[in-house]
C-alpha cells in the first residue's frame, strides 16, 4: 500500500471513537444509576430505558450498519438527547419543590424571587437532585448522533 491506501481514514477513525465514548456513557450511566438505585417510580425507569436505546442504537451503527440501521440509530438518538434534558428539568423542578424544606432557604423560600429559587434549585443549594447528572444521557445519545453524520453507507450514490 501507498500514498493514499497507508492514511487512514480519519472519519471512520472519529466514529469508531464517538461510539465508544457512547458505549462507555452508557455502562458508566448504568452504573451511576444502580449506585444512586434510581428505579423508585416509573419516571426513574426512563434513563434505564433510554440508555437502553442508545447501546441499541451503538449496535446498529456498529456492526454491519445499513442506510435503514443508520435512520433508526438517528431516531433512537433524538429520543434519547430529548430523554436527558426532560432528565435535567425534572431534576431542578425536584429540587424547586424541595426549597421549602431546605434548613438555609426554607424559612425565605416565599419571599425569594422566582428566578432566585430556580437558580438554588439548578445550582443544587436546595433539593436532593443533581440537576445536570441527565445530561449526561443527552451527552452519550449525542455522539451516537454524530457518529451516524457523513456515514459511508448513508452517502447516496449520484448518478450524473
Amino acid at each position: 500500500m501507498t500514498g493514499r491506501d497507508s492514511v487512514p481514514d480519519s472519519g471512520a477513525t472519529l466514529r469508531r471513537g464517538l461510539l465508544a465514548i457512547s458505549a462507555l456513557g452508557v455502562a458508566g450511566l448504568w452504573l451511576e444509576l444502580a449506585v444512586a438505585r434510581h428505579w423508585n417510580s416509573t419516571v426513574q425507569l426512563v434513563p434505564w430505558v433510554a440508555a437502553g436505546l442508545v447501546a441499541v442504537g451503538v449496535a446498529l451503527v456498529a456492526i454491519r450498519p445499513t442506510p435503514a440501521r443508520l435512520i433508526l440509530a438517528r431516531v433512537l438518538a433524538v429520543i434519547c438527547v430529548g430523554s436527558g434534558l426532560f432528565g435535567v428539568i425534572q431534576h431542578v423542578e425536584s429540587n424547586y419543590d424541595s426549597g421549602e424544606l431546605d434548613a438555609v432557604y426554607g424559612p425565605r423560600w416565599a419571599t425569594m424571587s422566582t428566578a432566585s429559587r430556580l437558580w438554588h434549585a439548578l445550582i443544587e443549594s436546595v433539593g436532593p437532585s443533581p440537576s445536570f447528572a441527565p445530561g449526561a444521557l443527552a451527552l452519550i445519545a449525542a455522539c451516537l448522533l454524530l457518529a451516524t453524520a457523513r456515514h459511508p453507507v448513508g452517502q447516496r450514490v449520484r448518478v450524473q
